[in-house]
């Protein structure tokens, strides 16, 4: 157990690291805290437990923070948005077919601009050529298209996910030419190139879908699978059959031990399975879920060769912190998580909902019928609502709907699963040797993909399938886990002693500090109060939107960002975090980079109105856009003077905003009619009215320019007949 409580440290450590960016001297200088704590209290075993799990926590934040890429003049991202670009490289992992495109990751090593020679660089890019076009891992390219960042969503940071996976650029639709193969790894050539043969294989042997589901269970490829029926999937909570994970790798080991220890032996077949337990998770992909179940069934393998039963919580904590300790980021990996915390109510929770349901059901029958009765459906139910107890929140906050009806739609389809992997291996087998026989072969597995579909489907179609969600906070996925925590502690407890582990736990010197935590919010709580002034508060984000706060605490948001996350993060600043409503939110351009962060204030706030110029469905943006005021019934109207407070209005001067109070006026944007203008984008003259022009982008010599870059977001606060200016950091 003290390795899981090491686990524990290291991983939130890695988390911590994350979300506060804590810099490597500021780690290093709090690592003498817990060496002291170690020191001082080295003989007292619970009090040393507490520092070395602290000190865990450190180490993984200097992990993480020692992982944190640096780039300059030779890393390829440094070059993003600067146009049209060659690159040369090696496709570094299979090629990711899709409907229309397939990805590539290309690792790149020359670089060519038209303004500049070629020359060495570094980096992994996101290739997107338009299908009907076929490449191979180790081709070596060449490549010619836009280098940009990769783009972040409303409610998704694609650019995020793919730096987690060492990406931080990406060519759309380029032109692509193959300059040599076999430039890759001739291992993973060989893997890739089994794995391709086996995928064509299912398609030649079986009709569609059941060839791409099958496809999906045995090796990872799941891209050929209809939307209808990927939504089929989600919408019964079932998407774990097609995402291989534990389950897949667990059976898969049964299947290779049975054959490997009656060919070898137990000790001889053990570096057979680990070498077979390694190739089938490289060719799969490799991704966090499968790394996670590939370790945690090599643990359980050495334990049964050196004669030892192994412990499944310290295998997944040794599992979890082995994959972060060589990749921190796999730990913000979806995958990952949902994997991890899936195994953890498998090993915490099964047993004892086990032992529930015989107790439950030996009041009715006897105990040798309620085993057995239990037994049934322990698989199929018992152990998925062990899992679901876990990862229902992040379900909730990553997915944002909840499945109604996945604890009857899994004890029917999950039997069936074994019959698929060992069917669909036997299938697989005969067809890699002859593809009629795969096709008599398939017969066998044709029945069980056949019912799996035909259940999803049913159940998929009922009204009350799935509800959806609006965004969840993490504040409430946190609440649930500290309450899953406190009652899962509670209940490990004997029943003789819970009442006196309540009275040790509420102590008057623990009221008093919660009453102290209570006084503390009241506090911050009142210090958010409005202070009955009106605020301009200019942005520090891309775009430079401003809000608007009135003296009776009305909210209004004029213009937007191209960086949901950014806006989203200065919204957050500035609003108490309990304040979830805009009074206004207003699109005074068409530009279509504004709509991004838009959309994000969109799905995180209630907004009462908006004002905006037409918007066009041209753009993927401009389509969402659209959706979202339609879905959600925002009322949306045109661009027009309002009245904003009692003594604050607000008019426009073309595509400028103009904010006015007691004979003062801010322009967001150019305009004559205002003494400050507030100006984001460049201007070949300046507006010569305004007293005051604040900018980012100054390209004249002006008296009256004040450049705001690297300032933060500007507070302009009308008072005592002016304008004060300040700075939020």
């Amino acid at each position: 157990m003290p390795l899981v409580y090491l686990g524990m440290g290291w991983l939130s450590g890695i988390a911590l690291a994350s979300a506060l960016q804590l810099p490597l001297e500021v780690l290093f200088a709090a690592s003498l805290v817990p060496i002291a704590g170690l020191v001082l209290w080295w003989k007292d075993r619970r009090v040393r437990l507490i520092w070395l799990s602290v000190f865990a926590a450190i180490l993984g934040g200097l992990r993480f923070a020692l992982s944190v890429p640096h780039f300059d003049q030779n890393s390829l991202s440094t070059y993003n948005g600067l146009g049209l670009v060659t690159l040369e490289g090696v496709i570094a992992g299979p090629p990711d077919v899709r409907d229309t495109y397939i990805n590539l990751r290309v690792e790149a090593d020359r670089l060519a601009m038209p303004d500049r020679p070629s020359q060495p660089i570094g980096g992994v890019v996101l290739v997107r050529p338009s299908r009907p076009a076929e490449f191979h891992y180790g081709e070596r390219v060449r490549v010619t298209g836009e280098l940009n960042a990769p783009p972040e969503f409303a409610t998704f940071n694609y650019a995020d996910f793919l730096a987690r996976q060492g990406v931080y650029s990406l060519i759309d639709r380029p032109r692509l030419s193959v300059l040599a193969k076999d430039q890759g790894s001739p291992v993973l050539a060989v893997i890739y190139g089994f794995r391709e043969r086996a995928y064509r294989v299912l398609q030649q042997i079986l009709p569609e879908p059941q060839s791409s589901l099958l496809s999906g269970i045995l090796l990872g490829v799941d891209a050929g699978l209809p939307v209808v029926v990927q939504e089929n999937f989600r919408n019964t909570g079932t998407t774990h059959i097609i995402a291989i994970s534990g389950y897949n790798v667990t059976l898969l080991i049964s299947i290779m031990s049975t054959f490997a220890v009656r060919l070898f032996g137990r000790r001889r077949a053990f570096p057979i399975l680990i070498v077979g337990l390694a190739a089938y998770t490289i060719m799969v992909g490799a991704s966090a879920s499968v790394v996670r179940a590939a370790i945690m069934g090599g643990v359980t393998l050495l334990a049964i060769y050196l004669g030892r039963q192994g412990a499944a919580l310290i295998s997944l904590f040794f599992a979890g912190w082995l994959m972060t300790f060589f990749d921190p980021n796999t730990l913000f990996d979806v995958g990952f998580q949902l994997s991890f915390v899936a195994t953890l109510g498998l090993v915490l929770y099964a047993t004892p909902f086990t032992r529930v349901s015989e107790r439950l059901v030996t009041r009715l029958f006897d105990q040798a019928f309620a085993r057995q009765a239990v037994g049934l459906i322990k698989d199929a139910l018992l152990v998925t609502l062990a899992a679901q107890v876990t990862t229902f929140p992040l379900l909730m906050y990553y997915f944002r709907q909840i499945s109604l009806i996945s604890f009857v739609v899994n004890p029917l389809v999950l039997p069936a699963q074994t019959g698929v992997m060992i069917f669909g291996l036997f299938a697989l087998t005969g067809g890699l040797v002859s593809i009629p026989l795969g096709q008599i072969a398939a017969w066998t597995v044709w029945p069980f993909l056949t019912w799996t579909l035909a259940v999803i489907e049913l159940f998929a179609q009922l009204p009350f399938a799935a509800i959806p969600l609006d965004y969840v906070p993490p504040i409430v996925v946190a609440a649930y886990y500290a309450v899953l925590i406190g009652l899962t502690w509670y209940f490990k407890q004997s029943k003789e002693q819970r009442p006196t582990m309540i009275k040790k736990l509420i102590t008057p010197r623990r009221a008093l500090l919660a009453g102290g935590l209570a006084v503390l919010l009241l506090a911050v709580t009142f210090s958010w109060r409005s202070d009955e002034r009106l605020h301009v508060y200019v942005l520090d984000v891309d775009g430079h939107p401003a809000l608007v706060q009135t003296p009776t605490g009305h909210q209004i948001l004029i213009g937007g960002s191209n960086s949901p996350s950014g806006l989203l993060s200065a919204l957050g600043q500035l609003l108490p975090f309990w304040d979830r409503d805009i009074d206004l939110v207003v699109v005074p351009t068409r530009q279509g980079d504004q709509l991004n962060g838009l959309l994000a204030v969109l799905d995180r706030y209630a907004v009462k109105q908006i004002m905006s110029v037409e918007i066009s469905p041209d753009s993927r943006a401009g389509q969402e856009w659209q959706a979202a005021i339609t879905q959600q019934g925002y009322p949306a109207i045109g661009l027009q003077n309002a009245s904003l407070d009692a003594s604050v209005s607000l008019s426009f001067d073309g595509a400028s905003a103009l904010i006015a109070s007691g004979g003062n006026c801010i322009a967001l944007g150019p305009s004559e009619q205002a003494q400050i203008n507030i100006i984001a984008g460049q201007l070949d003259r300046l507006p010569a009215q305004p007293q005051l022009i604040f900018t980012w982008t100054p390209i004249v010599s002006d008296t009256r320019l004040i450049d705001l870059t690297n300032r933060g977001t500007i507070d302009l606060t009308f008072e005592n007949g002016g304008v004060a200016i300040g700075e939020v950091r």
